[in-house]
């Protein structure tokens, strides 16, 4: 889905001027992150020194979300998922993958 995104218009210009990394948290595997700097998405294995926000919850929902398999904000409302850090980053970051599936 990362490679996608250079072939969305609407995507290239949300994330132009973005400097924002996403920490993912499995309860049950290994961390990575996605950061995203001035229209350049990468991914990475590991830890980020100072992510913007940490999505936490267990493998199986974090791929979930990027799979569009399960709602976001359900299941941030019902403990599947925890976030910490920037909220409203957050949100953005799955508004972003939502337009990257269709």
């Amino acid at each position: 889905m990362l490679d996608k995104y250079g072939n969305d218009e609407d995507v290239k210009k949300e994330i132009a001027t973005m400097e924002k990394t996403f920490q993912f948290a499995p309860t049950d595997g290994e961390a990575y992150y996605v950061k995203v700097t001035k229209g350049e998405v990468t991914f990475n294995m590991g830890t980020d020194s100072a992510p913007t926000a940490t999505i936490s919850g267990k493998e199986e929902t974090l791929l979930s979300l990027f799979n569009g398999t399960i709602d976001p904000v359900m299941s941030y409302m019902t403990g599947k998922i925890k976030i910490s850090g920037d909220l409203m980053s957050a949100t953005k970051m799955t508004g972003l993958v939502k337009k990257l599936r269709k």
